[in-house]
């Protein structure tokens, strides 16, 4: 009986990343969506140099497809390299490559998340 009370009150059981890594790519399915319908359906918009510029400086709009496009980098960058880092920890490494492989990943995602802000925010 102790075994079990044990287990269900683990807080290293993974429930919780399982849980946020489901719901940010179920997030991210509808932002990838929405930005298609936004972007990409009209032959005329989202296919050029320009038609992005208009669309990130319009006066109206200009902020929120910052925001969206803000938020499926941020929710992206997060669900990719959260599931990197499951798949590597599912390989039993010795600790000194977990460390070394987890800091590739930090050092990667902090560069991608810099660029893509910075890609965005120069609008």
């Amino acid at each position: 009986m102790a075994r079990t009370r044990a287990f269900h009150t683990s807080r290293g059981s993974g429930t919780t990343g399982w849980l946020l890594q489901r719901v940010s790519g179920l997030v991210l399915v509808v932002l990838v969506i929405l930005h298609y319908f936004l972007m990409h359906v009209d032959p005329d918009r989202g296919h050029t140099f320009k038609s992005v510029y208009e669309a990130f400086t319009h006066p109206v709009w200009g902020p929120w497809f910052k925001t969206l496009d803000l938020t499926m980098l941020a929710l992206g960058l997060w669900h990719g390299l959260n599931g990197t880092w499951n798949v590597i920890r599912d390989f039993k490494l010795p600790p000194i490559w977990h460390v070394v492989l987890l800091g590739v990943l930090v050092i990667g995602g902090v560069a991608f998340g810099v660029l893509g802000v910075a890609t965005i925010m120069a609008f």
